[in-house]
């Protein structure tokens, strides 16, 4: 995969964590409002068909519709209004990718990245790291990136700041000092060499490298 390929799997595994979290606060709000502590929000159930009938990376998530029609607040939840605005763009952006009926869309998007071509895999990165921002502003939430071990320098501009992301089963490593590729001559070591494209490595390209 290029470059904007590996960039964008690594914004769908990092979004897919953002949901579940963001996800696990909407029910926190909806079991507070079943349990009648309504002095942090102001929230009245007329029904209870908050859920999903699939799930989001083995976590069971509402729809859109369902995120924000479960309930009629006088006040919405922050978060539960995240999720469906967050879901319904998901939605829209997997519309035409195919998937099994009833997929959850941030799973589709994320198989259907290796089939893409490079400028759409990109756009879709771009696209799916604004969502995963969205998604974490409203949580307080860090990055998915955590300092790779070892501290060791980036293979092309040689500062110590690269990182890991926590999310990706494949632990991909990016450079944060904003490294990107040169072409053919750079030395960063990418197996696809694409000039402006941001430096990214899948964990044992790197050691590779780095041996």
């Amino acid at each position: 995969m290029t470059p904007h390929h590996l960039h964008a799997v690594a914004a769908a595994w990092s979004l897919q964590a953002a949901l579940a979290a963001l996800q696990a606060a909407a029910m926190e709000a909806v079991a507070d409002a079943l349990a009648g502590d309504t002095g942090r929000r102001d929230i009245s159930i007329p029904s209870q068909q908050f859920g999903r009938r699939h799930a989001l990376g083995g976590h069971g998530d509402p729809t859109a519709d369902h995120a924000l029609g479960a309930w009629a607040p006088t006040r919405p939840d922050p978060c539960a209004e995240a999720l469906g605005s967050i879901l319904r763009e998901l939605d829209r952006l997997a519309g035409h990718l195919p998937g099994a009926p009833g997929q959850d869309p941030a799973t589709r998007i994320r198989q259907a990245i290796p089939g893409m071509r490079p400028h759409v895999a990109a756009r879709t990165s771009q696209a799916l790291r604004h969502l995963d921002r969205a998604a974490r502003r409203h949580l307080h939430m860090p990055p998915d990136l955590a300092p790779l071990p070892g501290n060791p320098p980036c293979p092309a501009c040689r500062l110590q700041m690269l990182q890991v992301h926590t999310a990706d089963p494949t632990r991909t490593v990016v450079c944060t000092a904003d490294c990107h590729c040169t072409g053919d001559t750079c030395p960063c070591g990418m197996p696809v060499r694409l000039e402006g494209a941001a430096h990214i490595w899948t964990s044992d390209r790197l050691t590779r490298e780095a041996a």
